[in-house]
Protein backbone atom coordinates (compact mmCIF):
# COMPACT_ATOMS: atom_id res chain seq x y z
CA UNK A 1 0.00 0.00 0.00
CA UNK A 2 1.27 3.29 -1.05
CA UNK A 3 2.05 6.18 1.62
CA UNK A 4 -1.27 7.94 0.07
CA UNK A 5 -3.81 4.94 0.59
CA UNK A 6 -5.04 1.98 -1.56
CA UNK A 7 -5.35 2.98 -5.16
CA UNK A 8 -7.63 0.92 -6.61
CA UNK A 9 -8.42 0.90 -10.27
CA UNK A 10 -12.11 -0.62 -11.73
CA UNK A 11 -12.67 -2.20 -15.36
CA UNK A 12 -16.03 -1.96 -16.45
CA UNK A 13 -17.40 -2.35 -19.73
CA UNK A 14 -19.12 0.93 -20.16
CA UNK A 15 -21.40 2.40 -17.33
CA UNK A 16 -24.46 0.36 -15.96
CA UNK A 17 -26.97 2.43 -13.31
CA UNK A 18 -26.65 -0.50 -11.10
CA UNK A 19 -23.08 -0.26 -10.37
CA UNK A 20 -22.07 3.52 -10.52
CA UNK A 21 -23.52 4.11 -6.86
CA UNK A 22 -21.33 1.77 -6.00
CA UNK A 23 -18.20 2.96 -7.46
CA UNK A 24 -19.65 6.57 -5.88
CA UNK A 25 -19.42 4.60 -2.54
CA UNK A 26 -15.70 3.26 -2.96
CA UNK A 27 -14.91 6.89 -3.37
CA UNK A 28 -16.32 8.00 -0.74
CA UNK A 29 -14.14 5.81 1.84
CA UNK A 30 -11.44 7.66 3.72
CA UNK A 31 -7.47 6.26 2.34
CA UNK A 32 -9.06 4.73 -1.02
CA UNK A 33 -8.38 6.43 -4.34
CA UNK A 34 -10.56 4.90 -7.08
CA UNK A 35 -10.36 4.76 -10.80
CA UNK A 36 -13.02 3.39 -13.02
CA UNK A 37 -11.86 2.24 -16.60
CA UNK A 38 -14.09 1.79 -19.10
CA UNK A 39 -14.07 -0.05 -22.15
CA UNK A 40 -17.22 1.87 -23.81
CA UNK A 41 -19.57 5.05 -23.64
CA UNK A 42 -22.85 3.11 -24.00
CA UNK A 43 -25.24 3.76 -20.80
CA UNK A 44 -24.02 7.44 -20.50
CA UNK A 45 -24.96 7.98 -24.38
CA UNK A 46 -27.95 6.84 -26.42
CA UNK A 47 -27.96 3.72 -28.33
CA UNK A 48 -30.37 1.17 -29.31
CA UNK A 49 -30.79 -1.83 -27.07
CA UNK A 50 -31.93 -4.72 -29.27
CA UNK A 51 -33.81 -6.36 -25.93
CA UNK A 52 -35.67 -3.20 -25.03
CA UNK A 53 -35.93 -2.58 -28.99
CA UNK A 54 -35.59 1.29 -28.84
CA UNK A 55 -32.86 3.77 -28.23
CA UNK A 56 -32.38 3.80 -23.96
CA UNK A 57 -30.65 6.71 -22.48
CA UNK A 58 -30.55 6.25 -18.92
CA UNK A 59 -32.06 9.80 -16.78
CA UNK A 60 -29.85 8.79 -13.89
CA UNK A 61 -26.55 10.65 -13.61
CA UNK A 62 -23.83 7.97 -14.27
CA UNK A 63 -20.32 9.66 -14.18
CA UNK A 64 -20.13 12.32 -11.21
CA UNK A 65 -18.51 11.24 -7.69
CA UNK A 66 -16.27 9.64 -8.91
CA UNK A 67 -12.62 9.66 -11.40
CA UNK A 68 -13.32 7.46 -14.44
CA UNK A 69 -11.97 7.74 -17.85
CA UNK A 70 -12.76 6.17 -21.52
CA UNK A 71 -10.24 4.00 -22.44
CA UNK A 72 -9.69 3.94 -26.29
CA UNK A 73 -11.51 1.18 -27.96
CA UNK A 74 -10.28 -1.07 -30.95
CA UNK A 75 -13.03 -3.11 -31.67
CA UNK A 76 -14.58 -2.71 -34.36
CA UNK A 77 -18.15 -4.52 -32.59
CA UNK A 78 -20.56 -2.62 -30.72
CA UNK A 79 -23.01 -5.43 -30.16
CA UNK A 80 -22.31 -5.12 -25.44
CA UNK A 81 -23.63 -8.86 -25.47
CA UNK A 82 -20.75 -10.08 -27.57
CA UNK A 83 -17.09 -10.13 -25.88
CA UNK A 84 -15.13 -9.02 -28.34
CA UNK A 85 -16.98 -5.58 -28.14
CA UNK A 86 -14.05 -4.37 -25.35
CA UNK A 87 -10.80 -4.48 -26.68
CA UNK A 88 -8.54 -2.01 -24.92
CA UNK A 89 -5.04 -2.29 -24.99
CA UNK A 90 -4.03 0.49 -22.48
CA UNK A 91 -5.56 -1.02 -19.26
CA UNK A 92 -2.32 -2.72 -19.17
CA UNK A 93 -0.27 0.15 -19.81
CA UNK A 94 -2.29 1.64 -17.03
CA UNK A 95 -1.80 -0.64 -14.53
CA UNK A 96 1.76 0.74 -14.60
CA UNK A 97 0.83 3.89 -12.76
CA UNK A 98 1.03 2.69 -9.16
CA UNK A 99 -2.27 0.87 -8.42
CA UNK A 100 -2.58 -1.06 -5.34
CA UNK A 101 -5.33 -3.42 -6.78
CA UNK A 102 -7.90 -4.04 -9.72
CA UNK A 103 -11.31 -4.78 -9.83
CA UNK A 104 -12.50 -6.92 -12.57
CA UNK A 105 -15.92 -7.58 -14.08
CA UNK A 106 -16.25 -11.04 -15.68
CA UNK A 107 -13.83 -12.35 -17.37
CA UNK A 108 -14.81 -12.72 -21.00
CA UNK A 109 -13.35 -9.44 -22.29
CA UNK A 110 -10.33 -8.69 -24.31
CA UNK A 111 -9.43 -5.99 -21.93
CA UNK A 112 -10.16 -8.01 -19.07
CA UNK A 113 -6.87 -9.69 -19.83
CA UNK A 114 -4.88 -6.87 -20.98
CA UNK A 115 -5.58 -5.35 -17.48
CA UNK A 116 -5.35 -8.58 -15.46
CA UNK A 117 -1.05 -9.21 -17.47
CA UNK A 118 -0.68 -5.68 -16.00
CA UNK A 119 -2.05 -6.04 -12.53
CA UNK A 120 0.39 -8.66 -12.78
CA UNK A 121 3.08 -7.51 -14.02
CA UNK A 122 3.08 -4.17 -11.39
CA UNK A 123 2.10 -6.50 -8.33
CA UNK A 124 -1.05 -5.17 -7.81
CA UNK A 125 -3.40 -7.72 -6.40
CA UNK A 126 -6.54 -8.64 -8.63
CA UNK A 127 -10.26 -8.82 -7.46
CA UNK A 128 -12.75 -10.58 -9.78
CA UNK A 129 -16.73 -10.48 -9.61
CA UNK A 130 -18.83 -12.68 -11.82
CA UNK A 131 -22.71 -13.79 -11.85
CA UNK A 132 -21.58 -17.01 -12.89
CA UNK A 133 -24.10 -19.72 -11.07
CA UNK A 134 -23.31 -22.95 -13.05
CA UNK A 135 -20.80 -25.18 -11.47
CA UNK A 136 -18.69 -27.60 -12.94
CA UNK A 137 -20.78 -30.47 -14.50
CA UNK A 138 -19.90 -34.34 -14.88
CA UNK A 139 -20.44 -34.43 -18.12
CA UNK A 140 -19.25 -31.25 -20.90
CA UNK A 141 -19.05 -30.47 -24.39
CA UNK A 142 -15.22 -29.79 -25.78
CA UNK A 143 -16.40 -26.03 -25.63
CA UNK A 144 -17.66 -26.36 -21.74
CA UNK A 145 -14.59 -27.79 -20.73
CA UNK A 146 -12.45 -25.20 -22.37
CA UNK A 147 -14.75 -22.62 -20.69
CA UNK A 148 -14.31 -24.45 -17.29
CA UNK A 149 -10.39 -24.41 -17.89
CA UNK A 150 -10.33 -20.64 -18.25
CA UNK A 151 -12.81 -20.09 -15.29
CA UNK A 152 -10.87 -22.32 -13.29
CA UNK A 153 -7.28 -20.31 -14.20
CA UNK A 154 -8.78 -17.16 -13.09
CA UNK A 155 -10.04 -18.39 -9.64
CA UNK A 156 -7.06 -19.61 -8.81
CA UNK A 157 -4.98 -16.04 -9.93
CA UNK A 158 -7.46 -14.12 -8.49
CA UNK A 159 -6.10 -12.41 -4.85
CA UNK A 160 -9.84 -11.99 -3.50
CA UNK A 161 -12.92 -13.14 -5.51
CA UNK A 162 -16.15 -11.01 -4.88
CA UNK A 163 -19.54 -12.97 -4.68
CA UNK A 164 -22.85 -11.33 -5.68
CA UNK A 165 -25.22 -14.23 -3.54
CA UNK A 166 -25.35 -17.92 -2.68
CA UNK A 167 -25.17 -19.48 -6.50
CA UNK A 168 -22.46 -17.18 -7.06
CA UNK A 169 -20.79 -17.99 -4.43
CA UNK A 170 -21.29 -22.17 -4.94
CA UNK A 171 -19.82 -21.48 -8.38
CA UNK A 172 -16.68 -20.26 -7.29
CA UNK A 173 -16.29 -23.20 -4.86
CA UNK A 174 -16.84 -25.41 -7.40
CA UNK A 175 -14.10 -24.22 -9.54
CA UNK A 176 -11.70 -24.46 -6.60
CA UNK A 177 -11.80 -21.21 -4.81
CA UNK A 178 -10.19 -20.95 -1.45
CA UNK A 179 -12.99 -20.41 1.00
CA UNK A 180 -10.70 -17.16 2.37
CA UNK A 181 -10.81 -15.56 -0.73
CA UNK A 182 -14.63 -14.92 -0.66
CA UNK A 183 -16.13 -11.91 0.01
CA UNK A 184 -19.87 -10.93 -0.15
CA UNK A 185 -20.54 -7.71 -2.62
CA UNK A 186 -23.78 -8.35 -3.45
CA UNK A 187 -26.07 -7.11 -7.03
CA UNK A 188 -27.58 -4.08 -5.11
CA UNK A 189 -30.13 -1.26 -5.47
CA UNK A 190 -31.42 1.57 -3.81
CA UNK A 191 -33.01 0.22 -1.46
CA UNK A 192 -33.69 3.56 0.39
CA UNK A 193 -34.23 5.94 -2.32
CA UNK A 194 -37.19 3.01 -3.65
CA UNK A 195 -38.29 2.86 -0.14
CA UNK A 196 -37.89 7.10 0.36
CA UNK A 197 -40.37 7.26 -2.70
CA UNK A 198 -43.06 4.58 -1.64
CA UNK A 199 -43.61 6.34 1.50
CA UNK A 200 -44.11 9.43 -0.38
CA UNK A 201 -46.49 7.66 -2.78
CA UNK A 202 -49.28 6.75 -0.26
CA UNK A 203 -52.05 7.86 -2.03
CA UNK A 204 -52.39 5.09 -4.23
CA UNK A 205 -55.70 6.07 -5.77
CA UNK A 206 -53.96 8.78 -6.96
CA UNK A 207 -50.56 7.17 -8.28
CA UNK A 208 -52.35 4.90 -10.09
CA UNK A 209 -54.72 7.26 -11.82
CA UNK A 210 -51.55 9.37 -13.06
CA UNK A 211 -50.83 5.85 -14.54
CA UNK A 212 -54.33 5.13 -16.53
CA UNK A 213 -54.24 1.78 -13.72
CA UNK A 214 -57.32 1.30 -12.08
CA UNK A 215 -57.64 2.56 -8.52
CA UNK A 216 -59.63 -0.64 -6.83
CA UNK A 217 -57.90 -3.28 -8.77
CA UNK A 218 -55.01 -5.61 -7.17
CA UNK A 219 -52.29 -4.82 -9.27
CA UNK A 220 -49.79 -7.43 -10.49
CA UNK A 221 -46.48 -6.02 -11.66
CA UNK A 222 -44.30 -7.09 -14.22
CA UNK A 223 -41.13 -5.15 -15.17
CA UNK A 224 -38.26 -6.69 -17.26
CA UNK A 225 -37.45 -6.25 -21.26
CA UNK A 226 -40.42 -7.96 -23.54
CA UNK A 227 -37.91 -11.25 -24.57
CA UNK A 228 -38.69 -15.00 -24.55
CA UNK A 229 -36.21 -15.36 -21.28
CA UNK A 230 -38.46 -12.88 -19.33
CA UNK A 231 -41.45 -14.87 -20.06
CA UNK A 232 -43.82 -12.06 -20.13
CA UNK A 233 -46.90 -13.90 -21.48
CA UNK A 234 -47.06 -15.63 -18.55
CA UNK A 235 -48.39 -12.15 -17.11
CA UNK A 236 -51.17 -12.96 -19.71
CA UNK A 237 -52.35 -15.93 -18.21
CA UNK A 238 -52.49 -14.61 -15.05
CA UNK A 239 -54.87 -12.39 -16.57
CA UNK A 240 -56.78 -15.06 -17.75
CA UNK A 241 -57.10 -17.02 -14.67
CA UNK A 242 -57.16 -14.44 -11.96
CA UNK A 243 -60.44 -12.60 -12.68
CA UNK A 244 -61.81 -8.82 -13.38
CA UNK A 245 -60.42 -7.81 -9.98
CA UNK A 246 -56.85 -7.76 -11.04
CA UNK A 247 -54.83 -5.47 -13.21
CA UNK A 248 -51.93 -6.75 -14.94
CA UNK A 249 -49.04 -3.88 -15.74
CA UNK A 250 -46.36 -4.54 -18.04
CA UNK A 251 -43.62 -2.40 -17.64
CA UNK A 252 -40.66 -3.00 -20.69
CA UNK A 253 -40.39 -2.71 -23.99
CA UNK A 254 -38.82 -5.28 -26.18
CA UNK A 255 -39.21 -7.59 -29.38
CA UNK A 256 -42.51 -9.48 -27.72
CA UNK A 257 -44.29 -6.25 -27.00
CA UNK A 258 -46.57 -6.29 -30.32
CA UNK A 259 -47.53 -10.33 -30.10
CA UNK A 260 -48.22 -9.56 -26.78
CA UNK A 261 -50.83 -6.75 -27.73
CA UNK A 262 -51.91 -8.96 -30.48
CA UNK A 263 -52.75 -12.08 -27.96
CA UNK A 264 -54.12 -9.43 -25.45
CA UNK A 265 -56.46 -8.15 -28.61
CA UNK A 266 -57.25 -11.86 -29.59
CA UNK A 267 -58.28 -13.41 -26.21
CA UNK A 268 -60.29 -10.24 -25.31
CA UNK A 269 -58.39 -9.10 -21.94
CA UNK A 270 -59.62 -5.93 -20.60
CA UNK A 271 -57.31 -6.10 -17.55
CA UNK A 272 -53.93 -5.89 -18.88
CA UNK A 273 -51.97 -2.52 -19.34
CA UNK A 274 -49.08 -1.94 -20.73
CA UNK A 275 -46.68 0.82 -19.34
CA UNK A 276 -43.93 0.70 -22.29
CA UNK A 277 -40.44 1.81 -21.18
CA UNK A 278 -39.90 3.51 -18.34
CA UNK A 279 -36.86 5.08 -17.19
CA UNK A 280 -34.74 4.92 -13.82
CA UNK A 281 -36.18 8.29 -11.95
CA UNK A 282 -40.17 6.95 -12.01
CA UNK A 283 -39.99 3.20 -11.94
CA UNK A 284 -39.90 3.47 -8.31
CA UNK A 285 -43.60 5.15 -8.71
CA UNK A 286 -44.54 2.07 -10.81
CA UNK A 287 -43.20 -0.57 -7.94
CA UNK A 288 -45.24 1.46 -5.11
CA UNK A 289 -48.79 1.34 -7.48
CA UNK A 290 -48.71 -2.20 -7.35
CA UNK A 291 -49.86 -5.09 -4.95
CA UNK A 292 -47.83 -8.17 -6.06
CA UNK A 293 -44.90 -8.83 -7.90
CA UNK A 294 -44.58 -11.44 -10.38
CA UNK A 295 -40.48 -12.66 -12.20
CA UNK A 296 -41.79 -15.71 -14.52
CA UNK A 297 -37.74 -15.53 -16.45
CA UNK A 298 -35.67 -18.31 -16.89
CA UNK A 299 -32.05 -18.77 -16.60
CA UNK A 300 -31.64 -15.74 -14.91
CA UNK A 301 -28.36 -15.19 -13.27
CA UNK A 302 -29.46 -12.64 -10.72
CA UNK A 303 -32.32 -10.32 -11.23
CA UNK A 304 -32.15 -6.80 -10.51
CA UNK A 305 -35.75 -5.86 -10.24
CA UNK A 306 -36.93 -8.63 -7.37
CA UNK A 307 -34.75 -6.34 -5.14
CA UNK A 308 -36.16 -3.35 -6.43
CA UNK A 309 -39.59 -4.86 -5.96
CA UNK A 310 -38.76 -6.19 -2.41
CA UNK A 311 -36.93 -2.74 -1.17
CA UNK A 312 -40.70 -1.25 -2.37
CA UNK A 313 -42.33 -3.45 0.11
CA UNK A 314 -43.86 -6.03 -2.42
CA UNK A 315 -44.81 -9.36 -1.87
CA UNK A 316 -43.20 -11.36 -4.91
CA UNK A 317 -43.67 -14.37 -7.03
CA UNK A 318 -40.71 -15.54 -8.59
CA UNK A 319 -39.11 -18.34 -10.74
CA UNK A 320 -36.61 -20.66 -9.04
CA UNK A 321 -34.45 -19.86 -12.01
CA UNK A 322 -33.53 -16.51 -10.77
CA UNK A 323 -30.81 -16.45 -9.44
CA UNK A 324 -31.49 -13.84 -6.46
CA UNK A 325 -34.50 -15.95 -5.64
CA UNK A 326 -31.80 -18.23 -3.41
CA UNK A 327 -30.71 -15.54 -1.48
CA UNK A 328 -33.70 -12.77 -1.25
CA UNK A 329 -36.93 -15.13 -1.13
CA UNK A 330 -37.40 -17.31 2.35
CA UNK A 331 -40.62 -19.42 1.29
CA UNK A 332 -43.85 -17.69 2.89
CA UNK A 333 -41.72 -15.18 4.60
CA UNK A 334 -39.91 -12.50 2.14
CA UNK A 335 -42.01 -14.22 -1.51
CA UNK A 336 -43.26 -17.25 -2.85
CA UNK A 337 -41.01 -19.06 -5.57
CA UNK A 338 -42.38 -22.07 -8.23
CA UNK A 339 -40.42 -23.71 -11.03
CA UNK A 340 -39.80 -22.81 -14.07
CA UNK A 341 -42.98 -23.13 -16.42
CA UNK A 342 -45.53 -24.31 -13.54
CA UNK A 343 -47.64 -21.80 -14.21
CA UNK A 344 -50.42 -23.44 -12.50
CA UNK A 345 -48.26 -23.00 -8.97
CA UNK A 346 -47.27 -19.50 -10.33
CA UNK A 347 -51.33 -18.78 -10.56
CA UNK A 348 -52.23 -20.36 -7.44
CA UNK A 349 -49.81 -18.90 -5.07
CA UNK A 350 -50.40 -15.06 -6.61
CA UNK A 351 -54.12 -16.18 -6.21
CA UNK A 352 -53.46 -16.75 -2.77
CA UNK A 353 -51.86 -13.25 -2.22
CA UNK A 354 -55.13 -11.79 -4.04
CA UNK A 355 -57.33 -13.01 -1.61
CA UNK A 356 -55.35 -12.33 1.30
CA UNK A 357 -54.19 -8.52 1.85
CA UNK A 358 -52.69 -8.77 5.23
CA UNK A 359 -50.54 -11.59 3.75
CA UNK A 360 -49.55 -9.13 1.41
CA UNK A 361 -48.75 -6.58 3.88
CA UNK A 362 -46.62 -9.03 6.00
CA UNK A 363 -44.45 -10.44 3.26
CA UNK A 364 -43.64 -7.39 1.82
CA UNK A 365 -42.93 -6.03 4.95
CA UNK A 366 -39.90 -9.04 5.36
CA UNK A 367 -39.45 -8.17 1.86
CA UNK A 368 -38.59 -4.92 2.38
CA UNK A 369 -36.55 -5.61 5.85
CA UNK A 370 -34.11 -8.38 3.30
CA UNK A 371 -33.80 -5.99 0.70
CA UNK A 372 -32.03 -3.52 3.08
CA UNK A 373 -28.84 -6.14 3.45
CA UNK A 374 -28.36 -5.54 -0.51
CA UNK A 375 -27.67 -1.79 -0.43
CA UNK A 376 -24.65 -0.36 -2.39
CA UNK A 377 -23.60 0.75 0.81
CA UNK A 378 -23.49 -3.19 1.40
CA UNK A 379 -21.38 -4.10 -2.07
CA UNK A 380 -18.91 -1.17 -1.27
CA UNK A 381 -18.40 -2.71 2.41
CA UNK A 382 -17.66 -6.33 0.53
CA UNK A 383 -14.73 -4.29 -1.50
CA UNK A 384 -13.44 -2.75 1.36
CA UNK A 385 -13.42 -5.81 3.60
CA UNK A 386 -11.26 -7.49 0.22
CA UNK A 387 -9.11 -4.62 0.00
CA UNK A 388 -9.05 -4.61 3.98
CA UNK A 389 -7.98 -8.64 4.18
CA UNK A 390 -5.45 -8.44 1.21
CA UNK A 391 -3.33 -5.55 3.08
CA UNK A 392 -3.59 -2.91 0.28
CA UNK A 393 -5.97 -0.98 2.67
CA UNK A 394 -6.25 0.62 6.05
CA UNK A 395 -9.30 3.14 7.35
CA UNK A 396 -6.77 5.70 8.40
CA UNK A 397 -6.01 6.91 11.78
CA UNK A 398 -8.70 8.51 13.57
CA UNK A 399 -11.10 7.36 10.98
CA UNK A 400 -13.96 4.49 12.05
CA UNK A 401 -13.66 1.34 9.64
CA UNK A 402 -16.28 0.36 7.35
CA UNK A 403 -18.69 -2.39 9.15
CA UNK A 404 -17.66 -5.70 7.03
CA UNK A 405 -20.55 -7.21 4.78
CA UNK A 406 -20.95 -10.50 6.35
CA UNK A 407 -22.26 -13.05 4.27
CA UNK A 408 -24.48 -15.69 5.80
CA UNK A 409 -26.09 -18.29 3.77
Amino acid sequence: MSNAGCRLAILASHPIQYFTPVYRCLAGVPGLEVEVWYCRDFGARPRYDQQFDRIVKWDVDQLNGYNHRFLFNASPISDTFNPLHAINPSALLRMFRGFDALWLNGYMYPSNYFAALGAKMSNSRLLMRSDMSAGVRSERSARESIRDAVIRRWVAASDALLFIGHRNREAYLAYGADESKLFFTPFSVDVEGIAATVARSADRAALRQAWGIPRNNTVLLFVGKLTPRKHPEAMLHLAAECGGNVQVVLVGSGPLEQQLRAEVARIGLSNVSFLGFVNQRRLPEVYALADVFVMPSENEPWGLVLNEAMAAGLASVVCTDVGASADLIREGETGFTFANGDLNAMTALVRQLVADAGARVAVGAAARAMSSRYSFGATSNGVVEALTSLGVYAAPSGVTAMTPAHYRA
